[in-house]
């Protein structure tokens, strides 16, 4: 299992105070290589969507929905914070499931209905 991306790449895109993300490239590639590597799609692509699932990952370990903006004078930061569970709850998930074309990441984790007799 070798990751496709790097902790440089990661936090190229995510904003985070962690100094070491390799923690969150792990459980990505392990996804990557597992559920989607078998889907046909390009190396490519794959790399973008652990690109994207790590900084999900990055994100939802910080509990919030990634820095929107940040000011210095009277110090304020925003983040954003998106309503949805799962993948759907960062921008990078969103990202990440949106990159996937084999709809895998999307059903990932949902619940599944039952329905009893009674």
């Amino acid at each position: 299992m070798a990751a496709r991306v790097t902790s440089a790449e990661v936090k190229a895109i995510v904003t985070t105070a962690i100094a070491d993300v390799s923690n969150f490239i792990e459980p990505a590639t392990l996804i990557v290589d597992e559920d989607l590597a078998d889907k046909g799609m390009s190396s490519d692509r794959l790399t973008q969507i652990e690109l994207y699932l790590a900084a999900h990952f990055v994100t939802i370990s910080e509990e919030r929905g990634g820095l929107v903006s940040t000011k210095v004078g009277e110090s304020e930061d925003r983040f954003r914070r998106f309503d949805g569970a799962g993948l759907m709850s960062t921008r990078y998930g969103v990202m990440a499931a949106s990159l996937d074309t084999s709809g895998t990441l999307a059903t990932m984790g949902g619940r599944k209905a039952s329905l009893e007799a009674i």
